[in-house]
């Protein structure tokens, strides 16, 4: 009987003239990932590169990482709220209006899923209510859009779009897909079902920062810390190597670097903050200098650091299998 019925469902699409996608052209998780880890020091570059620029956008909207990353959350809470009542609003649609409402606020939830002490979470709370960026009433609390105009993000999306297209590059070279996607295609559809497509960015993104945060204590620390990977990575790499190899790369003690006062201009971080951290780094022996003051990554703790990496690898994975199928069924 059940087979009756979907015959007879996919006949009635078939009079409507729907598209029923193509259960055969979905991509799995492990095509995409045996994808990025092949070519992972080609697709890598403009994933950091995406990366960092919007860790140094999230830093410069209040100069704390912990701050934006409270104002993500919130977002993210309305996100899930659309995704989990079927509700697509488009980029325009969802910015029309400057105030946002996020219901049933509570500051342990922020502190236990944020990895931040309540303390904290209650002094960051404060200050952001002063900013005029957030207010609260009773249990619920506003966000006010005409103080962070820097939560559009335009930039991020155009850039991911990019990156997702390269990759559909990589897919259909590989035999994966049969054909490529423009990233004008994948932004067009990101911005047509914003509140769905980003709520799976953040779904990606939030815990990628706590996995780091988790290693390196804070934001501010591991986002310098991948700067210098950044920097010694590209430097040294310009052949297509597979994850593993671009990982053993990247930490080759070698000469060379970046300083301090480069690191504090592509971070935004103030350079007498960036030399603390570096110190940090230092003690902990997760990077290495040199005589010209130079600092560059160093091999130890390289398990921990490859291990929570590929576990980060693993949420863009998924976020680039939901972008990409849900484009090509669209």
């Amino acid at each position: 009987m059940d087979c009756v019925h979907f015959g007879f469902d996919i006949y009635i699409l078939r009079i409507m003239k729907v598209a029923v996608p193509s259960i055969s052209a979905q991509l799995t998780e492990d095509q995409i990932f045996k994808s990025i880890n092949d070519n992972y020091s080609q697709i890598t570059k403009v994933w950091f590169n995406f990366q960092m620029d919007w860790m140094q956008r999230s830093y410069n909207s209040f100069k704390d990482h912990d701050k934006y990353l409270i104002v993500v959350y919130l977002v993210h809470k309305t996100l899930k709220f659309y995704s989990n009542n079927f509700i697509k609003l488009d980029f325009d649609t969802y910015y029309s209006k400057n105030l946002l409402e996020i219901p049933n606020f509570n500051i342990i939830n922020i502190s236990r899923e944020l990895n931040i002490t309540k303390e904290t979470a209650r002094r960051k709370i404060l200050e952001l209510e002063k900013l005029g960026a957030i207010r609260r009433s009773r249990k619920k609390i506003i966000l006010n859009r005409n103080v962070f105009q820097f939560q559009r993000p335009n930039k991020s999306m155009f850039e991911a779009s990019n990156l997702l297209s390269k990759l559909t590059e990589t897919l259909y070279k590989n035999g994966d897909m049969n054909k490529k996607i423009s990233s004008k295609n994948i932004e067009i559809y990101m911005r047509k079902n914003f509140t769905h497509c980003w709520k799976l960015f953040f779904d990606m993104q939030i815990p990628l920062i706590l996995n780091w945060k988790k290693f390196f204590n804070d934001i501010e620390t591991w986002h310098i810390w991948g700067i210098i990977a950044t920097q010694k990575s590209f430097i040294n790499n310009s052949a297509t190597f597979n994850r593993e190899k671009f990982i053993k790369d990247t930490f080759k003690e070698t000469t060379g670097g970046i300083n301090a006062m480069s690191i504090s201009d592509l971070t935004g971080i103030p350079r007498a903050t960036v030399v603390r951290k570096i110190n940090t780094l230092l003690n902990r022996k997760l990077i290495s200098v040199d005589n010209k003051k130079l600092y560059s990554p160093k091999k130890t703790y390289v398990k921990n650091v490859n291990d929570t990496h590929k576990l980060n690898t693993l949420l863009l994975v998924s976020f680039f299998c939901n972008i990409i199928n849900l484009v090509q069924s669209n």
